[in-house]
């Protein structure tokens, strides 16, 4: 593992569980916020690992009580299926493979939006959002790792101007 990664993982170990309790909001000064996060999806550096069990469903997308969606992937093969669903829900949010042979992200494309919202990522990979958290036009990135030794992994970005790319380029090991 890079130094990058290591020091993710140190991170979301120990300070991991604190993020769960900040109440999310609309972000008003989204600058800082929207380089890193851009930033951190390019480098594959946001990557939260998920468990891949067989038998396990290759992706779900569910609403739940609060008008909210989680979406879960757990396989690669799952990404047209969970898009398709994330539309019918009316979520602002595009899964993409992330690679080496995908070209840079074009971040001309990545407006700094006043009012958003980022997803919600569990430790456990499941990435929660709200219909209306992004602004019609723009869709969040959800890039899903397939490099070896990482299993499975999401990362996002800042909103993105449609049309969203495919996939999102992937440094590391």
């Amino acid at each position: 593992m890079s130094f990058k990664d290591n020091l993710l993982d140190d991170l979301m170990r120990e300070h991991g569980h604190s993020l769960e309790d900040v109440p999310q909001q609309r972000r008003r000064n989204v600058r800082p916020l929207l380089a890193a996060a851009g930033a951190l999806a390019i480098a594959g550096a946001a990557t939260v690992a998920i468990t891949a069990n067989t038998g396990q469903e290759a992706w779900a997308v569910t609403k739940n009580a609060d008008g909210s969606v989680t979406l879960t992937i757990r396989d690669i093969k799952g990404v047209d299926a969970a898009n398709a669903k994330l539309r019918e829900y009316g979520i602002g949010a595009k899964a993409v493979p992330m690679s080496r042979d995908c070209a840079p992200l074009d971040e001309s494309k990545m407006d700094l939006l006043d009012d958003y919202k980022l997803p919600r990522i569990t430790e456990d990979g499941k990435v929660t959002m709200f219909p209306g958290d992004v602004p019609a036009g723009y869709k969040i990135l959800l890039g899903i790792s397939t490099m070896p030794n990482r299993g499975t992994g999401l990362g996002f970005t800042g909103p993105h101007r449609d049309p969203a790319p495919d996939c999102l380029a992937e440094v590391g090991n």
